[in-house]
């Protein structure tokens, strides 16, 4: 009798919900879970929340190694450093409580890293290991990779790409700019956008799909709602593909479900501008939301 093949779990930390996976030795993900992100706790209460999520996806079995990917800034160190839209976890080593719990390896890197490894080593950019994959949620998350490795800052952190100032409306933000890309063009922005033209709004995503139906009618308003959010998204994506200049733009997290209401926006903006950039192809990640906590488990293989 063999023992079971021990999992690797892969846990992605979002604003809004936190995504759990383990993958088996073949890297095919064996169970998933999403929860609500806490946004209070004690350091014992958090170190609870994520043991159990690891318990849950692995079946009680004691997991071989665990990654961790979390949204916004993280210290060389390995600290997540983010109290606007992780509050509970900032100033936490997360890796630490993790490796004390279980007793195994733990890595952890900006999600938007992890969403960009699995697509890279598994899914829409396998077939090129230099890619620049935005990931649309609370958010928005940017990972530049060369070579198949993140580019990061001189000061060793990731680069907090999603904050930028665009043009249009003002969408103030907690980084200080009075119209923030992230505020603008993240899912939540459009969920807002959604939530303000639906009569009996949920404030939740549920107002996006609402306004997708009717937008398959082919109702203005709602045809107009995702092409204006396709020309914010757009308006930050071009920025970045001057300065990065990469072949593949994969957009992932749980917005790039809609990619297709609003990508022939996002190509014409894009198309309209010349002589900045190169042609980049744009496609949608094989993983979507579940793609930083995949990634989060290649990584910690």
């Amino acid at each position: 009798m063999t023992d079971a093949p021990r999992l690797v779990v892969g846990i992605d930390l979002g604003g809004t919900a936190t995504r759990f996976v383990a993958v088996d030795g073949r890297g095919q993900v064996a169970e998933r879970l999403i929860a609500s992100t806490p946004s209070l706790g004690t350091q014992g209460e958090i170190a609870r929340f994520l043991a159990e999520g690891v318990r849950r996806v692995t079946a009680g079995a004691e997991p071989a190694s665990i990654g961790v990917g979390a949204s916004g800034p993280i210290s060389p160190r390995g600290i997540i450093l983010n109290p606007d839209t992780l509050p509970a976890f900032t100033g936490l080593d997360v890796p630490a409580l993790l490796a004390t719990e279980f007793g195994v390896s733990c890595v952890i890197d900006n999600d938007a890293v992890t969403a960009a490894l699995a697509e890279a080593r598994y899914g829409a950019g396998r077939d090129d290991d230099s890619l620049l994959m935005v990931t649309l949620g609370t958010g928005i998350g940017v990972s530049m990779l060369r070579a198949g490795m993140p580019v990061r800052g001189a000061d060793g952190e990731h680069p907090e790409a999603g904050h930028m100032t665009i043009s249009g409306s003002p969408a103030a933000c907690y980084c200080g700019r009075e119209t923030c890309w992230e505020q603008a063009a993240s899912r939540l922005a459009l969920q807002r956008a959604c939530t303000a033209i639906t009569p009996q709004p949920t404030d939740s995503s549920a107002d996006i799909d609402a306004v997708v139906a009717r937008a398959d009618a082919g109702e203005e308003e709602a045809l107009r709602a995702f092409a204006e959010f396709g020309t914010r998204l757009a308006d930050g994506l071009a920025n970045l593909l001057t300065v990065f200049r990469p072949r593949v733009l994969v957009l992932g997290g749980s917005g790039a479900a809609y990619l297709e209401y609003f990508r022939g926006t996002v190509q014409g903006t894009l198309d309209s501008i010349v002589d900045t950039y190169p042609s980049v192809d744009i496609r949608a990640a094989q993983f979507g939301e579940f793609g930083g906590a995949i990634g989060a488990a290649a990584l910690a293989e």
